[in-house]
């Protein structure tokens, strides 16, 4: 306790950081598993709690009951959208293999010419780089089928059981959430004059803010970026644009993919195919798209969730390196804890030094 007193308020400040990030990291890392169905419990609880009060209140069905209903008209709307979704996914991909002798067809004359284009360039003789894809192409066939599709043979037992654990975990999260709509208000009512309840409340209050700005600044992200994708494919009369342009935006949304994924390998072959207007389009496009995600994502999220775009990009690379595809959230999320977690010390326990002599740290 005297070496602690006797240390000056920076060392003592680098100290309680450190403290601090290891106990966000520590938390992530092993206790976030345990407790994630219980807090999607709690987000599901927060959710129809609107309805939940209406009920309760108006009608005077008890509190379990009317969360319980709550829950499962939301489960049901959820339900339907997936299954109208996923169907719509399912007749196109019926359609797609349908299709496939046509696409593969075109492939190999596509492939053909590309071949013999190479022939003449390096100067060998008819078909000699086509003789060369033919064998890594059968290499790659025979790999498949000696090791990918036992594989997934061996995994479907393993698929299976996992199908069951989750919806064992769907049944736990539906019971938590009905259980914390029912006892939540007592428990705010028995300990919310306690410092560990004012505590969390801070936490959870600003973690609860900032999870809001982040899902509205990508709904705002997906939107512009749903615009420009279908904008471009208008301009080179594409029949699908509205379709395509939702679906790229939704996969841009999701770390790691983006719309290089799908315009990048487009603009190409349509560069090979000698159409270098819909080529410069398509690639326009997905440059415009990067520049509002790589612009618009850390200034959004930041300035909503009161962290600079400079931290919050910072916070999602190391997240990304720490918790893979999860960093993403859980890099902000943790920036968020450890900064709360300082102010409320500081408010306990004032100290004059900050990380930028005086400036404060968001």
């Amino acid at each position: 306790m005297k070496l602690w007193e006797g240390m000056n308020d920076r060392t003592r400040f680098f100290i309680n950081l450190a403290i601090i990030v290891l106990g966000v990291y520590l938390g992530f890392r092993f206790i976030l598993p345990l407790i994630l169905p219980f807090i999607v419990a709690y987000i599901l609880s927060w959710i129809v709690r609107p309805v939940t009060e209406f009920l309760y209140n108006k009608v005077k069905i008890p509190r379990i009951v009317a969360g319980s209903v709550s829950l499962i008209a939301l489960f049901v709307l959820l339900s339907v959208a997936l299954f109208y979704i996923g169907n719509i996914f399912i007749k196109q991909a019926i359609n797609f293999f349908r299709n496939i002798p046509a696409y593969l067809s075109i492939l190999a004359g596509k492939l053909d010419n590309i071949c013999n284009s190479c022939d003449e360039v390096f100067g060998l003789a008819a078909g000699s780089v086509r003789k060369v894809v033919d064998e890594h192409m059968l290499r790659i066939v025979d790999k498949v089928k000696t090791d990918v599709i036992p594989g997934i043979t061996t995994r479907t037992f393993y698929i299976v059981i996992g199908a069951v654990g989750f919806v064992g975990i769907l049944l736990i999260i539906f019971i938590s959430a009905a259980l914390i709509i029912k006892e939540v208000p007592e428990i705010k009512s028995k300990y919310k004059n306690t410092d560990i309840y004012r505590d969390l409340t801070k936490v959870t209050a600003r973690l609860a803010d900032a999870g809001a700005a982040y899902f509205r600044s990508q709904l705002l992200i997906m939107a512009l970026v749903a615009v420009c994708i279908t904008t471009g494919l208008i301009l080179i009369k594409n029949e699908y644009a509205l379709l395509l342009g939702l679906g790229v935006a939704l996969l841009d949304a999701l770390p790691v993919l983006g719309t290089g994924m799908i315009l990048i390998p487009w603009s190409i072959i349509t560069l090979i195919n000698g159409n270098i207007y819909a080529a410069a389009v398509l690639i326009t496009t997905y440059l415009i798209c990067q520049i509002i995600r790589e612009v618009l994502e850390p200034k959004l999220i930041g300035s909503r969730i009161g962290i600079k775009p400079l931290y919050t990009l910072i916070s999602m690379y190391i997240g990304l390196k720490l918790f893979g595809v999860a960093g993403f959230i859980l890099g902000p999320i943790g920036l968020i804890i450890i900064i709360t977690v300082i102010r409320m010390q500081n408010e306990k326990e004032p100290m004059s030094y900050t990380l930028d002599k005086g400036a404060k740290l968001e």
